[in-house]
């Protein structure tokens, strides 16, 4: 898992890497604005999805894993919190499947709190359990932008 502002993406990722094309089109869509919806950016190697949604409380929702895929999520508007841990011991709640690239997991306790908001990212790979658009202290509309990376 990473953590970090945008301005620090070089330090992690080769300027020919599909996670730094993911980085540039997250930048590209806050610079210039973004209609929700699905972005090819190299076939099913890499792509964007620009979501809105609610946030909630974390106690109502399930932490998930990508086994194909790693992701590189950003918000663009408003402001949530993505729980993160080591899925291992994690008791799976609903198994793998495959043509959607998750699982999810339930007794997640102790997972740290990513506070996520414009200007910083996040990148969980395989391994990395992570429970997206939990609320800050009230539920709240976000917009973000999830690249999916295939690994």
């Amino acid at each position: 898992m990473i953590f970090d502002t945008s301005q620090n993406v070089f330090r992690y990722f080769h300027e020919n890497s599909q996670f730094r094309r993911g980085i540039a089109f997250i930048e590209e869509a806050i610079a210039t604005g973004i209609a929700d919806g699905r972005y090819v950016l190299d076939g099913d190697a890499c792509y964007a999805m620009v979501q809105r949604y609610e946030t909630a409380p974390a106690a109502g929702k399930r932490p998930e894993t990508h086994r194909r895929y790693a992701d590189i999520q950003a918000v663009i508007e408003g402001e949530e919190i993505i729980e993160w841990l080591p899925s291992d011991g994690l008791t799976i709640d609903s198994p793998y499947v495959e043509e959607n690239d998750i699982a999810f997991y339930r007794n997640a306790h102790g997972a740290i709190r990513l506070p996520m908001r414009p200007g910083l990212f996040a990148v969980f790979y395989p391994g990395d359990a992570h429970t997206p658009g939990c609320m800050v202290s009230i539920p709240a509309t976000v917009r973000k932008i999830v690249v999916k990376v295939l690994l």
